[in-house]
C-alpha cells in the first residue's frame, strides 16, 4: 500500500514538474533564440542590369553567400528611388541608392511623400553615379534643350535619372513634361535609340555603363550630350551635391563630355540588428577587391571615403566597424 501511495506521489510529481517546465521561461528563451539567428535569405537592391547597380551588387551578395553562409541574391529593382523604399518596407534587406535620394527619403522631400525613417547608411562612396545622355551621332540635338518634344529614355520608372534630370532641365527653363519620357531599363532604351524609337537616353550611373559601352561597342555612332559651362555653374551653385566631371574619350571610345555625378551608397534598415550590420559591414570590407573590380566606377571605394561626408545617420552597426578599424571616431 505504502509501494502504491509513493508511486501514485512520484507521478503527481513528474506531472507537476512537466506541467511547470511546459510554462518555463525555456520557451522564450528558444524563441529569443530563434529570433537572433541570421536570416538564410537576403536580397540586395540593384536597378536595371544595364546599370552599374547591378554587377556592383552580384559581388555584394557573392561575398555575404561566401563569408557569412547565407544565400544573397542582388534583385533587379527600379533604382535608386524606389529602392529607398523597398529597404523602409523590408521588401530587400540591402540596397544601393544615391546620397541626395537617401537624404530626400530620410528627410520626406520630393520624390517622397513621407519620411522613410527606417533607412540608415552602411556605407557611403560606393561609386559615382554619372548623368549620360547619349544620342545618335547624326542626330540634330546638340544641347540639352534641342531635347525638347524628343522621345527621351529615362530609365524604369523609381530611377535615380528622373530626378536628376529634372534638376537639370530646370536650368535649361524646362519640365520632364516638355519632353516625352520613355520609363523602360538602360539596355531596352539603347536598343530604341539603335531601333528609331527613342531620341535620346538618359543613363544615370557609374561610367563606364554597360549599356553604353555594349552600344558604343556594336559599331553605332553616337554621342554624349554636354551641359554648357554657364549652366553646369549654375547648376552646381544650386545643387551643392552634385559635382562637376568630365567623361574622357577613353572611356567609350566617343568625345568626350561634361556633366555631374552623385555618390552612390548603400543602405540598410535601421531595425536590422547591430550584430547583423557589423557582420555584413566587415565582410565587405575585408572582401573590397571584391567589390572593386565587380564594376570600374567602385575602384574608388575604400574605408575612408565609406565614412566620409554621410548624407544620413549611419547604421550602429556600421559605425562599430568603422570604429573599429580606426577609421571613424
Amino acid at each position: 500500500m505504502r509501494l502504491k501511495s509513493f508511486s501514485i506521489v512520484i507521478s503527481l510529481v513528474l506531472v507537476i514538474t512537466l506541467a511547470i517546465s511546459g510554462c518555463s521561461p525555456s520557451v522564450q528563451t528558444n524563441e529569443n533564440d530563434q529570433k537572433s539567428e541570421k536570416p538564410k535569405f537576403l536580397t540586395i537592391g540593384t536597378a536595371s542590369q544595364g546599370g552599374a547597380y547591378y554587377p556592383i551588387g552580384i559581388a555584394i551578395a557573392d561575398i555575404i553567400t561566401n563569408k557569412l553562409g547565407m544565400q544573397a541574391n542582388p534583385q533587379v529593382t527600379g533604382g535608386a528611388v524606389e529602392n529607398n523604399k523597398l529597404i523602409n518596407d523590408k521588401s530587400v534587406d540591402i540596397a544601393i541608392t544615391q546620397g541626395p535620394m537617401a537624404y530626400a527619403a530620410v528627410n520626406g522631400t520630393n520624390p517622397y511623400k513621407e519620411k522613410l525613417s527606417d533607412v540608415q547608411l552602411l556605407f557611403n562612396g560606393l561609386s559615382k553615379g554619372v548623368l549620360q545622355i547619349v544620342v545618335n551621332a547624326k542626330s540634330d540635338i546638340h544641347s540639352i534643350k534641342d531635347l525638347k518634344g524628343k522621345k527621351v529614355v529615362l530609365g524604369p520608372a523609381g530611377g535615380g535619372a528622373i530626378n536628376v534630370t529634372t534638376d537639370v532641365l530646370a536650368a535649361y527653363g524646362m519640365t520632364i513634361n516638355d519632353i516625352k519620357a520613355l520609363y523602360i531599363s538602360y539596355d531596352e532604351g539603347t536598343t530604341a535609340l539603335t531601333d528609331g524609337n527613342a531620341d535620346a537616353v538618359v543613363v544615370q550611373a557609374a561610367v563606364p555603363s554597360p549599356a553604353i559601352t555594349q552600344l558604343s561597342a556594336s559599331k553605332k555612332d553616337v554621342r554624349l550630350l554636354s551641359i554648357e559651362d554657364d549652366i553646369l555653374n549654375e547648376i552646381l551653385k544650386k545643387y551643392p551635391y552634385y559635382s562637376q566631371m568630365e567623361i574622357s574619350k577613353e572611356i567609350y571610345g566617343i568625345d568626350p563630355s561634361k556633366t555631374i555625378y552623385l555618390s552612390n551608397i548603400v543602405v540598410i534598415n535601421k531595425n536590422v540588428s547591430e550584430e547583423m550590420a557589423y557582420d555584413i559591414t566587415k565582410a565587405l570590407f575585408e572582401n573590397i577587391d571584391t567589390i572593386k573590380n565587380s564594376q570600374p566606377s567602385a575602384k574608388g571605394l575604400s574605408k575612408e571615403s565609406a565614412v566620409e561626408s554621410l548624407p544620413i545617420p549611419m547604421h550602429p552597426g556600421a559605425q562599430k566597424y568603422f570604429k573599429e578599424i580606426g577609421v571613424l571616431k
